[in-house]
């Protein structure tokens, strides 16, 4: 991780950067624009960056080595089973089938959750007229009377 920053007189400017290619352009980018002085940082990365890189790299399948299988599907399902894993894994290690079942609902409910969110927000931007149709199926006319 990379981090530019150019101060000028009246602001400072900062990125971040995972290619040091990208760092040195931005830096060049910004020489061009006189500042007063550029600072160029290797190895940054904040706290937040780390968690949200580890988070991403076991629970998101477009990052996640389950990435190179084609099927969305397929991912889903291998992400369902290895929950399933996880929640009897914490069962045994507990010693007790009511921490499992309590974990396994908490698991479904989640990913259920999350799964729906995603299935909205997909449909919501590929195709937002299926949002529209309920307008006409509320049973008021429009005027907003009843038919």
């Amino acid at each position: 991780m990379y981090r530019v920053t150019a101060f000028f007189k009246t602001h400072k400017v900062s990125r971040l950067f995972d290619d040091v290619n990208d760092a040195i352009e931005f830096r060049d980018d910004a020489d061009a624009h006189y500042p007063l002085r550029v600072i160029f940082e290797k190895g940054y990365a904040p706290m937040r960056t780390f968690v949200i890189n580890s988070w991403n790299s076991v629970m998101n399948s477009d990052v996640s080595p389950l990435k190179n299988i084609p099927d969305l599907q397929v991912r889903h399902m291998l992400m369902q089973v290895l929950a399933w894993m996880w929640c009897i894994t914490f069962a045994m290690l507990v010693g007790s089938w009511t921490v499992f079942a309590i974990s396994a609902i908490a698991h479904v409910m989640l990913i259920a959750a999350i799964v729906i969110t995603v299935a909205t927000f997909e449909t919501a931007k590929r195709k937002p007229a299926v949002f529209t149709a309920f307008q006409s199926r509320n049973g008021r006319g429009n005027g907003g009377e009843h038919e």
